[in-house]
């Protein structure tokens, strides 16, 4: 393989979000689950927090305008927020933006990156 195409495809693997980023390169098989199933867990979040924010207004409103409280307007809130966490981690983690110590790993060697990088996603998956 030349330079130029070496150079390319590094190219297209930083560009890219998820198992791309990482340097790993998707099966022609799995591509299609992974989009749907991507797409699928960002549309239920983006209803969680539609849903969310009707709660939270409802409340409020049902709290200062009748002076009457729901109840349950803060567990639900509670609820959706910790599905929400968990969605968010999801799709932190598949876009390859999860959270980590991006100071700590930019200084290590390609070998060494590559080593802590497997170490964080294993630890989010524990």
């Amino acid at each position: 393989m030349n330079t130029v195409a070496a150079q390319s495809i590094g190219d297209h693997a930083a560009s890219s979000h998820g198992a791309l980023a990482r340097g790993t390169q998707e099966k022609g098989w799995i591509k299609l689950p992974d989009a749907v199933l991507g797409r699928l867990v960002e549309a239920v979040a983006a209803v969680l927090v539609a849903a969310e924010i009707l709660v939270l207004l409802a409340g409020v409103i049902a709290r200062f305008l009748f002076h009457a409280p729901l109840i349950w307007t803060d567990e639900c809130a509670s609820i959706l927020f910790l599905w929400l966490a968990m969605l968010g981690a999801v799709i932190a983690l598949r876009r390859g933006e999860h959270m980590r110590m991006t100071a700590l790993v930019g200084g290590l060697t390609p070998g060494k990156r590559a080593v802590a990088e497997a170490v964080a996603t294993a630890a989010c998956l524990a």
